[in-house]
């Protein structure tokens, strides 16, 4: 490990305590990772960012109070770029315990090649640099979040090892460069199939958040022979893509696309409860069946986001399955009559065969067939192997 900076006493302490809380949390497994988050300060690499209703500020050079340091040392993920600015898309630094599941889910070790796609602040680069001890690169679309970044990784003396290129994430490493693992920390719709061809050998690994439900589960994705297979290594959500990566054309709904469809109603008990924990499960399996499976939204009082946002939409119709087994339908009935049903047939479904888990499903990667840029995405679903 090349990072050797110092660090005073009680950053000291700091680092090391929230490096403890993911590992108390099982998203810290191996000491390689630990000692990457209890050594690389997040702080040094954030400028400006905002947290809940709060807007911050970080001098070069400066520590920040410890209020502002509690923020940044838990596991919150903190919006560096608002997506305001022209030409900027919005950005982030995740939270800490996805990232750290994430390198996890990486296998990483001294002397692998890793390239980033989805710089950020450049604090990740910095962790995997921690870990493997070699050269990283990552690539940001953003330009002022790619210029940011490296004048954080200069500051720090990494720019030796960690090199931070302003591109288009699709194509990869610019370079052509050759990789071991591949890491996407920004939510894609596929795999460009040039990133195959980057990849080092049979045993290379590309970890990334991939659409499916409406939101961006963690996948580890290799080759397989002739096959590309991926399996959900953990259930998330990221920042979508810009560009070719994540085409907007392929989502037609998001939490922040309002869908307006009435009469709404609430349908009281209208399904199982399956409690908040396990509603990630059921997602993956929804959208596993039904290819309308998406995270939707409308406001109106029926509809309480806090109790899922997880719906099969067709035909400008719309019907919600909710943790607390309530149903929310949007639409008239002769349209939300068959979503209700189907809602029900497949949640029974799930139940009857064990609620299986997010993690206990795999794909297989195939071309899009409705793009003109080609993307290789999830085209059948089945239990993964692992458990």
């Amino acid at each position: 490990m090349t990072i050797g900076w110092a660090l005073s006493p009680e950053l000291t302490d700091r680092l090391a305590r929230y490096a403890d809380d993911l590992r108390a949390r099982g998203a810290i497994r191996t000491d390689a990772v630990h000692a990457a988050f209890a050594t690389v300060p997040r702080h040094r690499f954030l400028r400006t960012f905002h947290f809940r209703a709060d807007r911050y500020t970080l001098s070069p050079g400066e520590g920040p109070p410890a209020e502002v340091l509690d923020i940044i040392y838990a596991n919150n993920s903190l919006v560096t770029h608002d997506g305001r600015t022209p030409g900027q898309p919005m950005s982030s630094s995740s939270g800490p315990s996805v990232m750290a599941r994430m390198l996890e889910a990486l296998k990483l070790r001294p002397g692998l090649r890793v390239l980033e796609i989805g710089a950020g602040t450049g604090y990740n680069a910095a962790l995997i640099h921690a870990i493997t001890g070699v050269r990283v690169t990552a690539v940001e679309a953003g330009y002022t979040a790619a210029a940011e970044a490296a004048a954080a990784i200069a500051d720090l003396g990494l720019d030796r090892w960690i090199r931070i290129v302003h591109g288009d994430g699709y194509l990869g490493d610019p370079g052509r460069g050759r990789w071991d693992r591949i890491i996407v920390t920004c939510g894609i719709a596929g795999i460009p199939p040039g990133w195959l061809d980057q990849l080092a050998d049979e045993e290379s690994l590309i970890v990334a958040p991939i659409a499916h439900a409406g939101v961006h589960p963690i996948l580890t994705i290799g080759r397989d022979g002739n096959a590309v297979i991926g399996e959900i290594a953990l259930w998330a959500d990221f920042m979508p893509a810009t560009g070719n990566l994540r085409p907007t054309g392929l989502f037609a709904h998001d939490p922040g696309t309002d869908i307006t469809t009435c009469p709404v109603h609430r349908l009281a008990g209208a399904a199982p409860a399956v409690g908040a924990e396990a509603y990630p499960d059921l997602t993956c399996f929804l959208a596993t069946q039904d290819a309308r499976t998406t995270r939707a939204y409308i406001e109106h009082d029926a509809f309480d986001p806090a109790a899922g946002m997880t719906a099969l939409v067709h035909d400008g119709a719309a019907a919600w399955i909710q943790h607390t087994g309530d149903l929310v339908v949007a639409g008239e009935a002769e349209h939300t009559g068959p979503l209700r049903a189907r809602l029900r047939e497949l949640t029974d479904r799930w139940i009857q065969a064990g609620k299986p888990a997010a993690t206990s499903w795999a794909t297989v990667f195939a071309p899009h067939p409705d793009l003109a840029i080609p993307l290789l995405a999830p085209r059948t679903w089945r239990h993964s192997a692992r458990r």
